[in-house]
């Protein structure tokens, strides 16, 4: 903690801890504990189309984010994080739906871009309330940006699932 935490008191929470997971090879876990949404029922047109690649989207029951794979973070930013998995496969995550609109108001990042992430490992937390306060669902989308690479891509997952769940298969 520095001088002006000390002085002024620090409003960054505390980084949620790691959770356990064991996915199998070319699988994506859950980035949440929520309620997956049927792809057509997203609230934006663009992730319920599948405009960037194949998406699974969860209701999150908390503000916590995590690594669905273990791989290099491409770009962080507080509502969205890229990861180019160790075995291929690129993960877009997006929080709520334009969220953008919020400047970060409300997020907390725990990853930097070209830092390697371990499946599990929290990226970021946002504040639930103040996402629909500023009147955006907090739905988050998993996107695989290179779904064409996967032909046998499947969405494996429906109803209440765990962070770290797997719910999508590449081979």
């Amino acid at each position: 903690m520095g001088f002006f935490d000390k002085l002024f008191g620090s409003k960054k929470p505390a980084k949620p801890e790691a959770i356990a997971v064991s996915l199998a090879k070319g699988a994506v876990g859950a980035v949440a504990t929520g309620r997956v949404e049927a792809t057509d029922a997203i609230p934006d047109p663009v992730f319920a189309g599948e405009a960037m690649g194949k998406t699974v989207a969860i209701w999150p029951d908390e503000g916590v984010v995590y690594a669905p794979v273990a791989g290099t973070v491409s770009a962080s930013m507080p509502h969205a994080v890229g990861i180019a998995g160790d075995d291929g496969v690129e993960v877009l995550i997006h929080i709520g739906v334009d969220t953008v609109e919020m400047n970060g108001d409300g997020f907390t990042v725990w990853c930097e871009g070209n830092t390697h992430v371990a499946a599990g490992e929290p990226l970021v937390s946002f504040d639930r309330d103040k996402v629909k306060k500023a009147g955006h669902p907090d739905i988050i989308m998993t996107i695989i940006t290179n779904s064409d690479d996967y032909p046998a891509l499947a969405k494996v997952a429906e109803g209440q699932v765990k962070a770290g769940d797997t719910v999508i298969t590449t081979a």
